[in-house]
């Protein structure tokens, strides 16, 4: 039943899905233009460079964009089987409703972490040789780098496994992204300017930051999990959690349709 469904998945999917002629695109396009643009601003003293690039921050881009820009897709692609009504197709074909959230986290959570992997890897092999003064110190195979290569695929992953748990909560596909975004980039923002241990410790437990530095990005802080296998799994205990509850209401209510 399973592999039906995520048949069935892919077979939505062609060569004219926004998923593949905007979304993938925009993720590998975008982390490399903005590490070429500083690389350059950096050489022309436009920007202090700080030394140059250092391996654990090469993929900071990735994470920040490639990543979240991968989760919409999914979180555009849940919603939309309400709004065009072909969730009760689905249902009717394949009754049990769990297969469809989960179908889609297969699908779109490897496409997801395919291209993370690969923006990552063609980062950190051609930026060195363009960029040899700013890039230089960037290895893909020295420990740092090769963390970077499993944990940001390992990251994206867990993410779209987020996002659909609060899509399916949420069945909004504009109001779900907001949500990750908000918290993303204004509560754990926030956070940072707390004052005091309250707000080191504040940080020490916010989910993004945490999974983060289980990715490979250069910690900002120390991991209270014990470090950064620790903060992954901090953080993929939280999206499993939440795609959990999702898939519940999912099985457990009425849907938009029913």
């Amino acid at each position: 039943m399973i592999l039906r469904s995520i048949r069935s998945e892919l077979a939505k999917l062609s060569w004219r899905s926004p998923l593949f002629y905007a979304l993938v695109p925009l993720a590998i396009l975008i982390p490399f233009g903005l590490n070429a643009g500083l690389a350059v601003a950096a050489q022309l003293n436009k920007i202090n460079g700080s030394g140059g690039m250092d391996t654990d921050n090469a993929a900071y881009w990735v994470i920040v964009f490639s990543t979240f820009i991968m989760m919409a897709g999914a979180v555009t692609s849940y919603c939309g089987e309400f709004k065009d009504r072909t969730a009760e197709t689905v249902f009717s074909i394949a009754p049990p409703r769990w297969l469809l959230p989960v179908a889609k986290l297969i699908v779109f959570g490897t496409i997801a972490s395919a291209t993370v992997f690969a923006t990552t890897l063609a980062i950190m092999l051609v930026l060195p040789k363009v960029f040899p003064d700013v890039w230089n110190r960037v290895n893909p195979w020295e420990a740092a780098g090769l963390r970077l290569l499993v944990g940001t695929p390992v990251l994206a992953f867990l993410i779209v496994a987020l996002a659909l748990g609060v899509s399916m909560l949420i069945p909004r596909p504009g109001v779900a992204i907001m949500l990750l975004l908000l918290w993303k980039w204004g509560v754990e923002v926030f956070v940072g300017f707390v004052p005091g241990d309250f707000g080191i410790l504040l940080q020490r437990f916010a989910p993004f930051k945490n999974g983060e530095m289980g990715a490979g990005q250069s910690p900002t802080f120390d991991s209270p999990f014990g470090g950064p296998n620790g903060s992954m799994a901090y953080f993929a205990a939280i999206a499993v959690v939440v795609f959990g509850i999702g898939v519940a209401r999912l099985v457990l209510r009425d849907v938009p349709g029913d």
